[in-house]
């Protein structure tokens, strides 16, 4: 469930909104709720005709005549009870209510339940999860139903009821996993109905779309979940991230985890020992920037954080801790160097101060990480998960298409980043199509001169001066604009990196309907799925990214597949849902062991 108040039925309850059935939403539509039942219901036989005697069902929406208002008997009204043993999904007109989809298994507590229907068949998912397929319907339209609760001669649902949507459309599997503990505006495309239930006074349901289709509470109760000894005892949560410089993917990251965790009450501030180029990319809270220890404690003591997250910076972990600060100390890091070997010598020379200064370790599902750290840390409190990405906001966008094909590059111009690589592979691909237009996007004010006049040198080596636009310290939200029209344009976005701990470039440019190939830079393996949802070649093996990343230019029902399931992973495996249950988990874990 999404609230702490929330509406309970007691088998005499009901709610009737201003529009019994949904007439205009035909066929296709889906039907969204959160349920605590609290009592069993009859389990029928699974049928597309004929009519179950309604005995004890348990009607969270209730299957309204379908020939209510005009006596349309080809219309059937939607429902779906739920008991402690399972869901049954039922339709209703003339001589005609059986049970389309029955789905005989415990719900226990809280539970996620959505009706899809597509076409007129229904599909049920639990919890963000395909569960069961039934039956298509015999009549010729099927709509969804503005009755919740139960109603007389149909029986009555007994339990607790949040968070009612309607909806127009067939949703997604990932759209309903991804949205299902979020709480919406009311103003969602394709939203038709939505009734939170957690009002907590009053006898009107109110509908937080522009319809404001309200209905009236007849019987139900208000109820209050408690919040004795649960985690949401403390409202608030101070949580203070902090890196060397606002750039690249740790500022991406930060500014990722603090829109999802704002969403479960947590403050999240930020503290960059100096100015970088992602400062323009503006958020809502505190960012300090400075490297002096008397500021920093000055921070650190005015903001009562319950954690403090340093993101590789072990000089900043020793001080934090030598300042006497007694809250939870995380030590995170995203990446470790520019080859798996360094990450190894790395952890072995500093794991006394690693063991030593923090509380726990956090880092994401990069192989080489997990290996390494597994390794040198057997002992260690560590945390291991996916970072996050809000696909609401920064998503593919329609622009005018170019008439070349466009391959992009993100990075600084470093050794880890290997932009020799990539010019060496635009030229290749050049001499194929003269038309290709390379465009690349750095961050220049942390490279170093001798590696720029290098850069410029083999520009000139490659003749590609006429073929290269280079942007700098682009905006971010500018990006989903750019990497839309490489994608639409034909082309895709080459990453040359040695080693990558996560590479949120790559996710970015994934969404945005943009095909990746990449070297296997390990933090990468979480998105890309080799001819899947990206393409792999193998770091330095010249001609063989030139192979793959043709075949992306030219193989037109390939690359298009790519561009959806790669879409399609990312909203899946990538939520800010999961990563803010998965850092609250960690804090809450860790307070409890600390205190």
């Amino acid at each position: 469930m999404l609230y702490n108040t929330f509406l309970t039925f007691h088998g005499n309850s009901t709610i009737t909104t201003q529009k019994q059935l949904f007439t205009e939403i035909k066929n296709t539509f889906t039907i969204e709720f959160w349920a605590k039942p609290e009592v069993p219901h009859e389990l029928k036989k699974e049928s597309s005709r004929g009519i179950s005697k309604i005995i004890n069902e348990r009607f969270v929406i209730v299957p309204v005549f379908g020939a209510y208002g005009d006596g349309d008997g080809s219309r059937a009204g939607v429902g779906v009870s739920v008991g402690t043993n399972g869901i049954s999904i039922y339709e209703h007109t003339i001589d005609h209510l059986p049970a389309t989809l029955v789905y005989d298994a415990p719900i226990n507590g809280w539970t996620h339940i959505a009706v899809v229907y597509a076409n007129k068949k229904p599909t049920l998912y639990i919890n963000g999860k395909f569960t069961k397929t039934g039956k298509v319907s015999r009549k010729q339209t099927v709509v969804p139903s503005g009755v919740f609760g139960g109603m007389k001669d149909l029986s009555f649902y007994k339990g607790g009821i949040n968070e009612i949507r309607i909806w127009n459309t067939a949703r997604m599997h990932h759209e309903i996993q991804k949205n299902m503990s979020r709480t919406l505006t009311g103003n969602e495309r394709s939203l038709l109905g939505y009734w939170k239930l957690n009002e907590g006074s009053g006898i009107i349901a109110h509908d937080s779309t522009m319809y404001k289709n309200d209905g009236n509470i007849e019987g139900a109760e208000w109820s209050f979940r408690s919040l004795k000894n649960t985690r949401t005892q403390k409202k608030h949560m101070n949580i203070l991230f902090t890196f060397f410089v606002p750039s690249g993917g740790i500022e991406t990251l930060n500014r990722q985890r603090f829109n999802a965790l704002a969403q479960k009450q947590i403050n999240c501030h930020f503290l960059y020992l100096q100015n970088g180029s992602g400062l323009q990319n503006k958020i809502n809270t505190s960012i300090f920037v400075t490297n002096r220890n008397d500021e920093i404690k000055s921070i650190i003591l005015q903001g009562n954080y319950d954690a403090i997250v340093v993101a590789s910076d072990l000089r900043l972990l020793q001080t934090i801790k030598n300042f006497g600060y007694q809250g939870i100390l995380i030590y995170e890091n995203q990446g470790l160097g520019y080859n798996k070997a360094h990450a190894y010598n790395y952890l072995q020379s500093h794991k006394t101060i690693i063991d030593k200064y923090c509380d726990a370790i956090l880092y994401p599902k990069t192989p080489h990480l997990i290996q390494a750290f597994e390794t040198y840390f057997p002992g260690k409190k560590k945390y291991c998960f996916h970072n996050c990405f809000n696909t609401d906001d920064f998503k593919y966008q329609i622009h005018p298409k170019k008439d070349n094909p466009i391959i992009g590059w993100v990075g600084r111009l470093e050794e880890n980043k290997n932009w020799r690589d990539f010019l060496i592979i635009g030229s290749k691909l050049i001499h194929k199509n003269p038309s290709i237009q390379l465009w690349m996007f750095e961050d220049n004010t942390l490279s170093n001169q001798e590696e720029r006049l290098a850069f410029e040198r083999k520009i000139d080596e490659l003749n590609l001066r006429n073929h290269l636009t280079m942007y700098a310290n682009q905006l971010h939200s500018k990006m989903a604009e750019y990497f839309s029209i490489i994608g639409d344009s034909g082309g895709f976005l080459c990453s040359t990196s040695k080693v990558e701990g996560f590479g949120y470039a790559v996710l970015e440019a994934m969404v945005c309907r943009c095909p990746v190939l990449s070297t296997d830079s390990d933090g990468v393996s979480s998105f890309i799925k080799h001819n899947i949802t990206g393409k792999f070649f193998d770091l330095g093996n010249i001609d063989q990214a030139v192979l793959e990343g043709y075949e992306l230019l030219s193989n037109i029902p390939l690359r298009e597949e790519i561009r959806r399931k790669a879409v399609e992973h990312i909203e899946t495996h990538f939520s800010p849902v999961k990563y803010s249950t998965n850092f609250i988990n960690m804090l809450y874990t860790l307070k409890n062991e600390k205190y």
